[in-house]
């Protein structure tokens, strides 16, 4: 019979549950609103028409976003150690099923923890702390790109002040909260900074002892500097080839594609990977910013949303693959589990 405790702490769960659901239910009712609203309101003939013009050239926005993904891959393994690292095709496949798990989950990073599945069990503690830092690192890239392209729009003079100032308030927010995280954690506090929060903002959910993965994520953050650098420095080059995506797509689309414009164009979806992190994949929400920015810089915002549709047509070739992947890991881990030859190493 279970102890009032333990009920208590079940229903809490449940609750906690039923309350993650409901928020991702109406972010996805409230992001395909927006998508269909802003379809109808530019014309639905003139975004088909646009999108055929694209045809079979469709295969260098997926080819652009293959590369940065397999790049965006290589961070996370830098940060392990050698005995934890699975293979290199393990690697890049982990990551292209983090990316998308996360197109369809609210709230950013939830997806990363799929790459667990490619790492033995013993190892899963240093691989949760290689995400953590992985992430940062990644945010970190994604504030400099930020940076950058407001620089850009302002040089062009095409877009208004108050834009520009926001992309640098957003990137500025990604720096600061992204340094005080490390920080915490290079402190060993971050599992006690969590229960903080939670009993400030949630006091009923019962407080959780520190992670088995703390001590490893201190260690990512306070050891070789090295290791960070090569990390950002990948994390930037990635940037780069996602952006080579966005310039694909406006060659496409027979736009106007110089590196300002392109570097405006893929700074949108970075800025909203924070501020619209709770609609999975910024669904309605991009659509809607792009095609602003498109009418800005003076290309018509039918423009905008049909280079956000392309990408929305890319990602409906990769999550299923995700799901793919991940069924396929998860079947060889339970047959790992039961072989007789699978020994589990404490952590």
């Amino acid at each position: 019979m279970p102890l009032p405790k333990e009920t208590a702490t079940r229903s809490t769960s449940a609750k906690s549950r039923t309350l993650s659901r409901g928020v991702s239910t109406f972010a996805w009712l409230l992001g395909l609103v927006l998508t269909a609203y802003l379809v109808r309101r530019i014309g639905a003939a003139t975004i088909a028409h646009a999108l055929e013009r694209v045809g079979a050239r469709f295969i260098w926005l997926v080819a652009a976003y293959a590369a940065a993904t397999a790049v965006a891959a290589i961070p996370w393994a830098l940060l392990l150690p050698a005995r934890a690292r699975p293979s290199w095709s393990a690697v890049v496949t982990s990551r292209f099923a983090a990316s998308g798990l996360a197109a369809l989950l609210p709230f950013f990073g939830l997806g990363e923890a799929g790459r667990l599945l490619w790492m033995p069990r013993f190892a899963w503690s240093s691989g949760t702390a290689a995400i953590v830092v992985d992430r940062l690192i990644y945010l970190v890239a994604g504030a400099l790109f930020l940076f950058a392209a407001a620089g850009s729009a302002r040089s062009i003079h095409a877009l208004p002040p108050q834009l520009i100032s926001g992309a640098v308030v957003v990137g500025l927010a990604i720096l600061g909260v992204s340094g005080g995280i490390a920080l915490i954690a290079a402190r060993g506090q971050l599992g006690r900074a969590w229960n903080r929060l939670m009993a400030t903002f949630a006091p009923r959910r019962r407080a959780r002892p520190p992670g088995a993965w703390e001590p490893s994520l201190r260690e990512m953050l306070v050891g070789p500097r090295r290791t960070l650098l090569a990390g950002l420095t990948i994390h930037l080059a990635s940037r780069l080839l996602f952006a080579l995506e966005i310039y694909a797509g406006l060659r496409l689309l027979g736009l106007p594609s110089g590196w300002r414009v392109t570097a405006i164009f893929a700074a949108v979806p970075i800025a909203l990977s924070v501020a619209g992190t709770f609609i999975p994949g910024q669904l309605g929400l991009q659509e809607g910013v792009q095609a602003l920015v498109a009418a800005a810089l003076g290309f018509g915002p039918a423009a905008g949303l049909t280079l956000v549709l392309l990408q929305r047509v890319r990602q409906l070739l990769f999550v299923p693959l995700s799901g793919v992947l991940i069924a396929v890991a998860t079947r060889e881990n339970r047959g790992s589990e039961c072989s007789p030859d699978h020994v589990s190493l404490p952590s």
